[in-house]
């Protein structure tokens, strides 16, 4: 076998593996402390938060940003310790090199990566 398609092997296996988890039994394999995603706020908790605050102007924005706000969190800090299961729009391969060559490899694979 190459070593292009044992890699190619090694992560699907481990990505299997990693889907048979439970969340408990993820979190006993991590090697640092963690950002839950229920920790973190969405967009339209923070902007609640700030219209306690700005009074009527900011009831207003919320109105028409309600659909995406609820899905969309605004996350300032390092985003390897956020416990999700992909980062859109980071700073490119740098963050997927990181994890190591698997992650790598999956990233490869999906087609959305750069080469």
């Amino acid at each position: 076998m190459y070593p292009g398609n044992k890699r190619k092997k090694l992560w699907r296996e481990e990505k299997e593996r990693l889907l048979k988890m439970t969340l408990e039994e993820r979190r006993k394999e991590y090697l640092r402390d963690y950002v839950a995603l229920k920790n973190i706020p969405t967009w339209m908790e923070d902007l609640k938060s700030k219209s306690e605050s700005d009074g009527e102007n900011a009831k207003e924005d919320l109105q028409g940003k309600k659909s995406l706000s609820e899905k969309v969190s605004l996350y300032r800090g390092d985003i390897t310790l956020l416990e999700v299961d992909a980062i859109v729009n980071a700073a490119g391969l740098w963050y997927s090199l990181m994890p190591g060559r698997l992650c790598e490899d999956e990233c490869r694979s999906s087609g959305r990566c750069a080469d």
